[in-house]
């Protein structure tokens, strides 16, 4: 690439100055929001910060360094990043160390690095982490994908380490594989329904050769069994798979013993992590009162002496307006939490995200940065989960991700054909998201029949009125 001219363009250093920022400050913000990625000792772009106008200067050694136009400050994108971010306040957010893991979790990174692993557990158990520091085995060589169940969960597990991590979806990973060999799209059957039978008997045409290339799956069990044999096909002989049986939230699914089938491993080769380092114990008795999956046992609840914010609660309301008013004080309480709101569909996503950004009371710190996304949005999610503030989202946006405070809104879940299993699952994915605080929102207008699936014990899940929020 030709030199910029610096009468454009202007270093990291520089743009901090015109807009009243510490070089270093501007440089972790563009860091944690996506824009950059570090390489050894270096800073570089990342596709983020190509397209939105960063590109870089060179010095006669052939060493490079990011520079930006000025304008860009001026651009809504780095405005509701960058700038907006300086209103909230950086929390906890980072891969733990291999000496804070625990003899389960170690067991797992000492694991060969071709075969073929699944890896079980519960919500905050660790999957996730284990799977992105085996993932670090391969980052050098750049031999491997790391894929993620959507793109919310894509995005925060791109922020949660401090390299470019070569991830995709288990959608689009298919689509461009599929593309590479055949420069055309994946045939379906209907939207989004990808025809594996068809796929798997045009790659065997093919007669792809097996690849030395490392497939890492975080939430595997929301993709059917033929997902797996159409990868296969692909050649693919080395797969890490981490898995909970009873965080199946799609109609398309794989049970434990499918995934144990397809991998063709043993019943006592599959790792277990059963030590929950999320929840608070009172969030994890909660959570657990969802517990369906007859194929394993419960992850342990969490030591009582973890912190808490107390016994979850259900609040029945009158007017929406005070809930709003609820998740705004809560997060002016303490300004270092991220909070997250979850409901039912899309109708009531964008209701909250209006009701939020709307609502004006009488706060001690800045108004906290309202934050969502939807399937249907085909930009990267506009999240940052390295920071404060509130992320709405609806309950199948939520796979794997953590909040410090969730609050659920019951308004709009329904229980069809009496499928308890299914609602189950859905309200033990959504209560497992919460770190120290759980939260129901329920109207006094509700008709549906969420009752039968909650605890009655006042001890797991308080009820009380909410009012004037």
């Amino acid at each position: 690439m030709s030199e910029v001219s610096d009468k454009d363009y202007v270093s990291t250093t520089m743009l901090a100055k015109s807009i009243q920022l510490k070089g270093p400050d501007l440089a972790e913000l563009l860091l944690t929001n996506g824009w950059t990625y570090i390489e050894g000792k270096h800073r570089l772009l990342t596709d983020k910060g190509l397209t939105n106008g960063g590109q870089y200067k060179f010095n006669d050694k052939g060493e490079k360094w990011a520079i930006w136009p000025l304008s860009i400050t001026n651009s809504s994108l780095f405005q509701n990043e960058i700038l907006g971010t300086l209103t909230q306040v950086k929390r906890k957010f980072k891969l733990p160390g291999v000496d804070e893991l625990n003899k389960d979790q170690k067991r797992v990174l000492r694991l060969p690095e071709n075969g073929q692993f699944l890896i079980v557990g519960g919500p905050g158990t660790g999957k996730s982490v284990v799977a992105l520091l085996r993932t670090m085995k391969y980052h050098q060589n750049n031999d491997y994908a790391f894929l993620t169940f959507n793109k919310v969960l894509l995005t925060a597990t791109k922020q949660l380490v401090d390299f470019s991590l070569n991830s995709f979806t288990l959608d689009s990973w298919l689509g461009k594989a599929y593309w590479k060999v055949f420069k055309e799209y994946v045939p379906d059957i209907t939207y989004r329904k990808p025809d594996y039978d068809k796929v798997m008997k045009e790659l065997e045409a093919k007669g792809i050769k097996e690849k030395s290339y490392h497939i890492i799956i975080d939430e595997g069990q929301d993709k059917p069994t033929k997902f797996y044999e159409t990868l296969m096909y692909f050649g693919l002989e080395n797969f890490f798979i981490v898995a909970d049986q009873n965080q199946q939230i799609t109609e398309d699914n794989s049970s434990r013993q499918e995934l144990t089938d397809i991998l063709g491993l043993d019943v006592a080769d599959v790792i277990e992590l059963k030590e929950n380092y999320r929840n608070s114990h009172p969030i994890g008795l909660l959570s657990n009162s969802f517990f369906t999956d007859p194929s394993s046992p419960p992850p342990e609840l969490p030591s009582r002496t973890r912190a808490s914010l107390g016994t979850p609660i259900l609040y029945e309301y009158s007017d929406y307006k005070d809930c709003a008013n609820l998740i705004l004080r809560e997060a002016d309480r303490d300004n270092r939490n991220l909070i997250g709101v979850v409901v039912a569909n899309d109708d009531t996503r964008e209701a909250y995200v209006n009701l939020l950004e709307k609502t004006e009371i009488n706060l001690d710190n800045p108004k906290p940065i309202i934050s969502t996304y939807f399937a249907e949005d085909k930009k990267v999610p506009n999240i940052n989960f390295a920071y404060s503030g509130v992320v709405v989202l609806n309950d199948k946006s939520i796979k794997g991700l953590e909040f410090d405070i969730v609050f659920i809104v019951v308004d709009g879940f329904q229980i069809h054909n009496n499928d308890l299993d299914s609602i189950k699952k859905r309200f033990y994915v959504m209560s497992s998201r919460a770190i120290k605080k759980l939260v129901l929102l329920q109207s006094d207008q509700y008709k549906g029949s969420i009752e039968e699936i909650l605890p009655k014990e006042d001890n797991i899940l308080t009820r009380k009125r909410l009012h004037n929020g």
